[in-house]
């Protein structure tokens, strides 16, 4: 079926309303970019060994620390820029960041190989020639989605959203059948990231061409660093230790339990964690623009109303895939992947209720971008760590099973994101007066002036 058909038939479905409309256009083309991935999955795990897989996961896994932090967050700043100009200002400087940080990469992925860290030795020398493209079309593709969602350029996303699942699992299973091992699975994760960013790119620089300066001074650019400098000096370091927190257990189970059981954890978080990169991420985008718009207008009322109505509503529907994974995964596992990958069912199980809690909680986080209180994150993300090594130690030292270290280690994360859903709540419930006052803007006029 053709993209565009596709695209209008989402948005038949959709209801009225602009934020349940943007949030499933945006959850829609990611969810068949998803299922683009998923389909692929069953092949895949039939063209590449748990061992293959679980070493390219490690590099996945640095790929994210250090991948989420590439612009040093100014990507954020793109939704709440003052004017569409100094959105302009905001994407050079995040271009150049994007292109400092990828180059930086490069020393700290050779030391963790260089000095045997976590098994990352693994990785075969080949994997330099694929850090830096890769890095580089990631940070401009995120730069890029940025400025795309603040000019509600949602039919480019999708698009690109769905292109880029495409040419990832294209080139996995087209490399795969020739063989092509490691190198084939880096390789995928490079074309996806190129092609995102190209198209992306064309899309959002025509919409905003009108509004481009002429020309941009290294002076803005410093006058926009400094205005937004929370996102580099607070948001940046949450960024690395919360990346930490969701990358770090996947070495940690290839120092315990070795590489094909890193590969079967990978597996299982990539499955189960479906819902988070399908609706969860919508939202996330959706949120933090409209809380933006809100605050804008004075509307304080309004952000603690979508604030509530998004967490109760993402309860209720990640329980479904929550009581799913639970009681089938175990048996569905080894039919759809394969016998070799019969360890996953168990593991994905125990992973489900930390997911569950992370698709709840994650998105409704940006709030604290949109509030400037960033250092609030900071200290979530700091105790995530703490608990996940506090797992690891008592893993080890009590001699767990693989399932034992994941169940220890899904229970930390529930009692970490439900204290950080409490410091939350209470942000959002210090957000002013009920309604906006007098003499100040709508909500809709805000959207207006933020166009």
């Amino acid at each position: 079926m053709p993209v565009n058909r596709i695209l209008a038939t989402l948005r038949s479905l959709v209801p009225e309303g602009r934020i349940a409309r943007s949030v499933l256009l945006l959850g829609g083309s990611t969810a068949m970019a998803q299922l683009i991935g998923m389909a692929a999955m069953p092949l895949v795990t039939r063209l590449y060994t748990p061992a293959e897989i679980g070493t390219v996961s490690l590099f996945l896994s640095f790929f994210l620390l250090w991948a989420n932090s590439l612009s040093l967050r100014y990507e954020y700043a793109l939704l709440i820029a003052r004017d569409d100009a100094e959105s302009h200002v905001l994407l050079r400087l995040g271009t150049l960041l994007v292109l400092i940080m990828s180059v930086l990469g490069l020393p700290l992925l050779w030391a963790l190989r260089h000095f045997r860290i976590l098994e990352f030795d693994r990785l075969p020398a080949a994997t330099f020639l694929f850090v830096l493209p890769t890095f580089a079309g990631h940070g401009l593709f995120m730069l890029h989605r940025a400025w795309a969602l603040r000019g509600g350029l949602f039919k480019d996303i999708t698009q690109t959203s769905m292109a880029r699942a495409a040419a990832n699992a294209g080139t996995k299973i087209a490399l795969g059948l020739v063989g092509g091992g490691i190198i084939g699975l880096l390789t995928a994760e490079l074309a996806g990231a190129c092609l995102a960013m190209a198209r992306l790119m064309r899309a959002a620089r025509r919409h905003f061409a009108a509004s481009r300066p002429e020309n941009i001074a290294c002076a803005q650019l410093a006058a926009a660093a400094a205005k937004y400098r929370k996102s580099a000096l607070l948001e940046t370091p949450s960024t690395w230790i919360n990346a930490l927190a969701l990358t770090l257990p996947l070495p940690l189970v290839a120092e315990l339990y070795g590489v094909p059981a890193a590969g079967w954890f990978g597996l299982a978080r990539l499955v189960v964690g479906a819902p988070n990169g399908q609706l969860g991420a919508a939202v996330a985008d959706v949120f933090q623009r409209e809380l933006a718009r809100a605050m804008a207008a004075g509307d304080h009322a309004r952000a603690r109303s979508l604030f509530y109505k998004l967490l109760r509503n993402l309860a209720l529907v990640g329980l479904v895939p929550l009581i799913v994974v639970i009681t089938l995964s175990p048996s569905v596992f080894p039919l759809v992947f394969g016998a070799a990958w019969s360890e996953t069912g168990p593991v994905a199980a125990c992973l489900a209720p930390w997911l569950y809690a992370a698709f709840i909680v994650s998105p409704l986080s940006r709030a604290l971008s949109v509030l400037q209180a960033q250092e609030w994150k900071l200290a979530y993300d700091f105790s995530a760590v703490g608990l996940l090594l506090a797992a690891f130690s008592i893993a080890g030292t009590c001699g767990l099973s693989l399932t034992g270290f994941c169940l220890l280690l899904s229970a930390a994360n529930i009692l970490g994101y439900t204290v950080y859903g409490v410091v939350l709540a209470r942000t959002i419930a210090k957000q002013g007066r009920p309604g906006p006052p007098s003499g100040q803007m709508t909500g809709d006029e805000a959207e207006d002036r933020l166009k």
